[in-house]
């Protein structure tokens, strides 16, 4: 005869499957974690391949519940299998976790749709996502992510790169997910440092840009320490600068410029300091667009609000060396070469040319108020209709309001243009 204790454990570990996996079942309804009204407003290539993934996790961790019920039945004839029965229920536990997980990321992503406004727009930035990747992963060979681009809080955007391993063990994210932040949302340059981030790890240009970096700063193995962990992050900066021009570098400082901490370096950060970020941006813009333009009152008015002697005392002479190696530094990213594009730069795919101030000027001229309103014009020269509103936002500040108001209107597919 079975003793009590074992019949005791028995059919708690029955309670416990039962609970876990009435819930699990639950998520076979996919409008338990995000609305149908959002779904719908997922374009089918999105929407398709993310559906049919979450059907596969969750189909899985029911299969593993049912197993841990099957395995309890036996247990209770059986007190030698109770020690299995008993792991198969935690792993099970630890598992509806992860999917949990794994559902509400992406059930919140797919939920930011919240209202027709913000949904027209994320709709338009998940296309200028997918262009943004388009020239280099294609003249690379390589296949073109779908992007799901939500909105979420913070200051910072953010991304989970198509095919990257989710919380789920065996279960990989179909399409890139990027966030991008409210006060960013119209002036998106952010997600095309995020697609960066993306299009760096199909092409392998991280190793190449670490490299790259290395070779410029041979001469002074600190600021080569200092600099190489950047390379990930310093790349995707490129891919926006490469893409939206000065719009970028301006967008970046508004973000990194709090006065706590743009002068920090918290080891381990992937992130350069804010303030030789913001700087090497300005190098870009010099390099490519030249000596004058309002990159030069960027960096000016930066070092006159954030003196390097506000920095602590051991980083102070890594930012003045890192200054006065800027030029070089700045042309080692920009020239860094592309493995899969056969060694190339960037530059030979995404030409900076296109996004100087002066062809934006020139693309405002021969589209006029067309350029706001067209499908044409939208179709062809999205993103950089997204780097000639953030240029002149950071060139006119007092007409900030109008230019947000107008990057707002051409988002959503309104044509209220003044």
């Amino acid at each position: 005869m079975q003793s009590l204790d074992h019949a005791l454990v028995v059919a708690d570990l029955q309670r416990q499957v039962a609970h876990w996996l009435a819930a699990a079942r639950t998520f076979r309804d996919a409008e338990e974690f995000a609305s149908l009204a959002a779904w719908k407003s997922v374009e089918r290539d999105i929407g398709a391949p993310l559906r049919q993934q979450l059907h596969a996790i969750v189909e899985e961790l029911i299969a593993l519940g049912e197993a841990s019920n099957a395995l309890i039945a036996k247990a209770r004839r059986d007190p030698s299998l109770l020690s299995q029965a008993a792991s198969s229920v935690q792993r099970f536990r630890r598992r509806y976790v992860q999917v949990d997980t794994t559902l509400d990321f992406l059930g919140d992503a797919v939920n930011s749709r919240t209202n027709p406004t913000l949904c027209a727009a994320l709709s338009t930035l998940d296309r200028l996502a997918v262009a943004s990747m388009a020239p280099v992963l294609q003249r690379a060979g390589k296949p073109v992510p779908r992007a799901l681009v939500y909105q979420d809080k913070g200051t910072g955007a953010s991304i989970l790169r198509a095919g990257i391993r989710l919380w789920v063990p065996g279960a990989i994210m179909p399409v890139a997910a990027i966030k991008i932040v409210r006060h960013n949302l119209y002036r998106p340059t952010s997600l095309f440092h995020e697609t960066g981030h993306q299009v760096a790890h199909l092409t392998g240009w991280v190793p190449a840009m670490r490299d790259a970096l290395a070779r410029a700063l041979a001469d002074d193995a600190q600021l080569q320490a200092m600099w190489t962990p950047w390379a990930s992050e310093i790349a995707a900066d490129v891919h926006a600068f490469l893409l939206t021009g000065y719009a970028s570098v301006a967008a970046l400082y508004d973000v990194v410029g709090d006065s706590r901490t743009i002068l920090q370096w918290p080891i381990g950060d992937p992130h350069p300091i804010g303030w030789l970020r913001t700087a090497l941006g300005c190098a870009f813009s010099r390099l490519c667009f030249g000596a004058n333009g309002p990159w030069v009152h960027l960096q000016r008015a930066m070092q006159a609000h954030h003196p390097v002697s506000n920095a602590e005392a051991s980083v102070q002479p890594l930012l003045a060396r890192s200054m006065a190696a800027m030029p070089r530094i700045a042309a080692a990213c920009l020239s860094a070469p592309v493995p899969a594009l056969k060694g190339r730069p960037m530059t030979d795919v995404l030409d900076p040319r296109r996004v100087s101030p002066e062809a934006l000027a020139q693309l405002e001229r021969s589209a006029g108020p067309a350029l706001w309103t067209s499908a044409h014009w939208r179709n062809t020269d999205g993103i950089r209709i997204v780097a000639l509103a953030g240029l002149r936002e950071a060139e006119h500040p007092e007409t900030a309001p109008a230019w947000i108001d107008r990057a707002r209107a051409w988002l959503t597919h309104e044509v209220r243009v003044a």
